[in-house]
């Protein structure tokens, strides 16, 4: 075999074991943050597992392709030194694009772990702004403002008393 035969035996040797490395560290990881603990932690759990793996093969389809996009070169080597300079330049292009897609891939499991606690968040009581009126009155009306029992804050300063 010739020299560039080994520098692309190398180069996809490398980059496969890193996409590798990289992709089972967000499936491992990615199912522990999507998991909730809760009541019914058991169908949240394979949910997580199904959309972890989904994500996976995803980000192992894209970076495949990109390895086998940027495998072919038109320098050729020659000696050692050219197949180790030829090597780092096409391992660090594959890193920065496993880079960015674990990125991405994060972004989502943020997104998809943001949605789930958003969702189960009970919703925000709106005061109508006659129960706001009546509360005021009710609060002029009494001598001790700690006899009051308020949900929440109140507008409590008469009309013409703010700065």
């Amino acid at each position: 075999m010739n020299g560039m035969a080994w520098t692309y035996l190398i180069y996809l040797g490398l980059c496969v074991a890193i996409t590798i490395w990289v992709a089972r560290t967000l499936r491992r990881n990615g199912v522990t943050f999507l998991t909730r603990v809760g009541n019914d932690a058991e169908p949240d759990a394979v949910l997580a597992d199904a959309l972890s793996h989904l994500l996976i093969v995803g980000f192992y389809l894209v970076n495949l392709g990109v390895i086998s996009f940027l495998m072919r070169s038109e320098q050729r080597v020659v000696d050692a030194q050219e197949s180790i300079e030829l090597l780092s330049s096409k391992v660090g292009m594959i890193l920065v694009v496993l880079g960015a897609m674990h990125f991405a891939v994060l972004a989502v499991f943020a997104a998809v772990r943001n949605h789930a606690t958003v969702d189960d968040r009970p919703p925000l009581r709106r005061h109508s702004v006659s129960e706001l009126t009546a509360r005021r009155q009710a609060f002029r009306d009494h001598a001790s403002p700690s006899e009051l029992q308020f949900d929440g804050p109140v507008d409590d300063s008469p009309q013409g008393s703010r700065p």
